[in-house]
């Protein structure tokens, strides 16, 4: 195609191949489809994945009328050929198909596998740090029992003061029970159950 004065030629049109050199300077071409005004037969496999793909031309020296005969011909000459490309590619589909039920096997175990390591580690996290935290109720507790221990050897005016701060001192350091904390603890199997184990 060629762009002259606006528009868009064939490049074998009248038009064009009577233009002067002159008028062709500011023209430049470029390739679009374009309609031939003659019919064209395609026959194709319309199974995905299988190329197959014949077609047949009308032209000037060949009407579509004397195409038929032709058409017909390898059409039935094709049809082994199809049926065995068409074979093919099911059971290549159906191997796809497994490999990825497969892959997606293979994917899932492995997920459940990390879910089943990440639990253990997330439980053995927690488990550390209730130890931690029950190591410091523990020392709390020894440190209020040692107290009142030592009050009960104190003279009476100084020890009804003490006991009022203990006191104070006990409610301000809030519940330290040490089963609570594993009372709170969550095991493996409480945070993922494997589904392949």
């Amino acid at each position: 195609m060629r762009y002259l004065n606006g528009d868009y030629h064939r490049e074998d049109s009248r038009l064009i191949r009577s233009a002067k050199p002159w008028q062709l300077t500011h023209s430049w071409t470029t390739e679009q489809d374009m309609p031939c005004g003659r019919f064209r037969v395609i026959a194709y496999s319309p199974k995905k994945g299988v190329d197959w793909c014949v077609s047949w031309q009308e032209t000037e020296q060949e009407a579509l009328g004397t195409l038929i005969p032709k058409i017909v011909e390898t059409l039935k000459a094709a049809k082994d050929n199809v049926q065995r490309l068409m074979d093919a590619e099911d059971v290549a589909a159906a191997k796809r198909k497994k490999e990825r039920e497969e892959e997606w096997e293979r994917y899932l175990r492995q997920e459940d596998a990390r879910k089943t390591d990440q639990a253990l580690a997330d439980s053995q996290q927690q488990l550390a740090e209730i130890i931690e935290r029950w190591g410091k109720a523990m020392t709390v507790e020894r440190f209020f029992a040692d107290a009142e221990e030592r009050l009960k050897r104190t003279n009476d005016g100084r020890r009804q003061r003490l006991e009022e701060r203990l006191a104070l001192a006990k409610a301000m350091m809030g519940n330290a029970d040490p089963l609570d904390f594993i009372e709170s603890w969550v095991a493996p199997e409480e945070r993922h159950r494997s589904k392949f184990s």
